[in-house]
């Protein structure tokens, strides 16, 4: 597969598993990244595929700020007890909003949610998210390359 089809594909596969839950976007960027065949390509999969859960997130946001249309019954009851993790301090949300993205937990689909319901700036939201799942995928990527490097 040529460098620019694994890219299009995780991107694709990424936004795809930002908005349903059951695929799974750790096991696409496994699996793509093991057939990359160069450091190159491997840093453009993670950007991309970084970048492709960003724009599916960016729907479930809009979606928690009530823009689009979601079925949002999983945060109603809890939302008061979020409330209070997003209002104690101002940078309470924007390290949530990491961490979550960064190691997902708590999950990155309910903290995109609150972040929306929140109101949380949405250039914030996109920067500090982009930055969580640059740092994941791209600790990813490098399993199946560390595997086949000690395999040869």
């Amino acid at each position: 597969m040529d460098a620019a089809s694994l890219g299009m594909w995780g991107f694709g596969l990424s936004i795809v598993s930002a908005l349903v839950p059951w695929v799974n976007g750790e096991v696409i960027m496994l699996s793509l990244a093991a057939v990359a065949s160069s450091p190159v390509e491997v840093a453009g999969l993670v950007l991309l595929t970084s970048a492709g859960q960003m724009v599916g997130k960016c729907v479930l946001y809009w979606a928690g700020r009530g823009v689009i249309p979601l079925r949002t019954t999983c945060i109603g009851g809890k939302a008061a007890a979020w409330r209070l993790k997003f209002d104690q301090s101002p940078s309470r949300p924007v390290a949530l909003v990491f961490v979550s993205s960064a190691l997902g937990i708590p999950p990155f689909y309910l903290i995109t949610l609150l972040a929306g319901t929140f109101r949380m700036p949405f250039g914030r939201f996109i920067g500090v998210g982009m930055c969580g799942r640059l740092v994941r995928f791209g600790l990813l990527a490098c399993i199946p390359q560390f595997a086949l490097l000690w395999l040869h």
